[in-house]
């Protein structure tokens, strides 16, 4: 009877090994699907919030719209994530008058202590065009 509990034990211990991988397989394919790249607003073709595109980097935006009138970053917290290199660990915010606000992925720079700053901004993944936009950081 031992070698049967033996036998059982095993056979279980086995098959978790073989099915725990694609478990966690399935999960981090959730985790990494990234955010649906979003365009708020209706801004008109020749208005330059209209020529930005999803996905461009953050020279090429400034060079459509012009220098924002206020600019911030944080981390999102996903830097706390073991082993998750993705690039949407921290995010840029860009606000101009008259014209709304853009966000960004940005790099991290963490620092002693788990301080964490939201850095160089990358990509564009947010458009919120907003004509009535004061340029002025949400308090």
């Amino acid at each position: 009877m031992p070698n049967l509990h033996r036998i059982a034990f095993t056979t279980l211990i086995a098959s978790l090994f073989f099915t725990a991988p694609s478990l966690f397989a399935e999960e981090a394919a959730k985790a990494e699907e990234p955010p649906a790249p979003v365009i708020v607003g209706n801004p008109p073709a020749d208005h330059p919030f209209g020529k930005l595109k999803i996905g461009m980097t953050y020279d090429e935006a400034l060079a459509i719209v012009g220098k924002p009138t206020n600019e911030t970053s944080w981390c999102t917290g996903k830097q706390n994530i073991p082993f998750y290199f993705g690039d949407d660990r921290g995010r840029a915010e860009v606000f101009i008058k008259g014209m709304g606000k853009l966000d960004f992925n940005a790099k991290v720079s963490i620092y002693p202590f788990r301080i964490c700053k939201g850095s160089t901004p990358l990509d564009l993944v947010y458009v919120e065009y907003d004509p009535e936009a004061s340029g002025e950081m949400p308090k």
